[in-house]
């Protein structure tokens, strides 16, 4: 008893201290160790480092980026974590016998990328697209612009800028580089364009790229048609890394869906869920349902999380998902706290299409039943927040864990309380 008291007193003064002191210290001298040793092999000139970023796309765009460069030597990747700490435990990881180094650049508050970029000093620089992500710390897409395309601003005049020609913002980016610039997109002036993109499921996206007077076409194993971009910017990177068409195209065809980023599930009942939920801002969700719209299933259903980075009230997210989703699915699920907000809804009072759950567990015990084979479930939310995940994973195990506010910043899969069996399936209990 004395001993569990003495634990729950000093437990927060010890996360305190590692968080404001020892944390702050050891990210410091990381961050300096890096920039030395990121000079030392800028001196040797063996390695090429290359910065991804934007408001969507960039994990992905690096994954294809890194699987193109690894047809022609070794690649060091620092990507899905990408702020300027991560950026520095990519380089110390760096070698001299990797020819390229490839980092997801953050900008997740002003001033993080400028710290990232000058940490990094890549020699190519993409940009995705603009959107309204970190809605709290940037109010309008031009903040946010202004904040990214510090990207391509330190470039050298022999680097290289890989630019959205379809997304205003980064196209303008062009007039802040000394930097050749390549531009890719879909739009008739960009050099590196995508034609003929296609994606119905269960048939994969598929596209043809013209660069150069040359036409490839491009089965992916990607969902959704939005990933053309990936796949324009990972060829533009490539194409100004100096490797071949030939091998991007191989690499692009082979390369898998992201978790968390429409990514499939099969069960063995026949049911396949898409995953869709690793983050959710409003302005994302219209990609989401343009691929469920043009999705071939017997049955189609939407199940909506948190919807971020909007000023809206939850009333006015619910209901601008629910305009937009009504031609797209078969029947719209919200689930979490504030899901019954959706009911309100003036139009949907009567529509049963529409549905609402106050947690994932009242929401996993409803789909048991009414799952059918050939269902095809998209799940759109935070994954850190709504824990979508584990509607899939209850198909296949005896999921014990339904907490919301667990506050663990990790995967569903890699959560050692997710099967415990000491834990209440109501989910009232705490962890220590």
């Amino acid at each position: 008893m004395i001993s569990r008291f003495v634990k729950r007193f000093f437990k927060p003064l010890e996360r305190f201290y590692k968080d404001y002191f020892v944390k702050p210290i050891k990210y410091r001298l990381q961050y300096e160790f890096a920039r030395g040793y990121r000079y030392l092999l800028g001196m040797r000139g063996t390695t090429c480092f290359i910065g991804i970023t934007g408001s969507c796309g960039k994990t992905t765009t690096t994954e294809l980026v890194a699987a193109i460069l690894a047809k022609t030597g070794k690649v060091k990747k620092g990507s899905h974590e990408n702020t300027a700490q991560f950026v520095a435990k990519t380089i110390l990881g760096t070698r001299p016998q990797h020819l390229f180094c490839v980092n997801e650049l953050s900008a997740h508050r002003p001033g993080a990328m400028e710290k990232s970029v000058k940490l990094l000093r890549p020699q190519i620089g993409a940009v995705t697209h603009i959107g309204q992500d970190h809605y709290s710390s940037y109010r309008d897409l031009g903040s946010t612009a202004a904040e990214k395309g510090k990207l391509v601003e330190f470039l050298a005049a022999d680097g290289a800028a890989v630019l959205n020609a379809d997304d205003p913002y980064v196209f303008e980016m062009r007039k802040r580089t000394k930097a050749r610039v390549i531009t890719y997109g879909l739009s008739a002036d960009a050099m590196v364009r995508g034609e003929c993109v296609s994606c119905a499921w269960p048939e994969p996206m598929s596209l043809d790229v013209c660069y150069a007077q040359q036409k490839f076409h491009i089965q992916t194993r990607l969902l959704g048609e939005h990933w053309a971009y990936a796949v324009l910017a990972a060829i533009a990177v490539a194409i100004a890394a100096g490797v071949s068409m030939e091998y991007a195209v191989e690499a692009v065809e082979a390369a898998p869906p992201m978790p968390y980023r429409l990514s499939p599930h099969e069960t063995a009942d026949n049911i396949t869920f898409i995953s869709d939920n690793w983050k959710a801002p409003l302005w994302t969700v219209p990609a989401t349902l343009d691929f469920m719209r043009k999705a071939k299933a017997a049955r189609k259903i939407l199940v909506v999380g948190s919807i971020s980075d909007t000023p809206k009230s939850f009333y006015d997210r619910y209901k601008a998902v629910i305009k937009q989703a009504l031609d797209a699915a078969d029947k719209i699920i919200f689930v979490g706290g504030h899901a019954y907000t959706a009911l309100r809804v003036g139009h949907n009072r009567q529509d049963r299409r529409v549905m609402a759950f106050g947690s994932l567990l009242q929401l996993n015990s409803f789909l048991k039943d009414y799952l059918k084979a050939g269902d095809l479930v998209v799940l759109k939310g935070e994954e850190h927040n709504d824990h979508l995940q584990r509607l899939v994973l209850a198909r296949t195990g005896d999921v014990k864990c339904w907490r919301k506010d667990c506050g663990k910043l990790r995967y569903c899969t890699d959560c050692r309380f997710l099967y415990d069996p000491s834990v209440v399936s109501d989910g009232l209990n705490n962890y220590s």
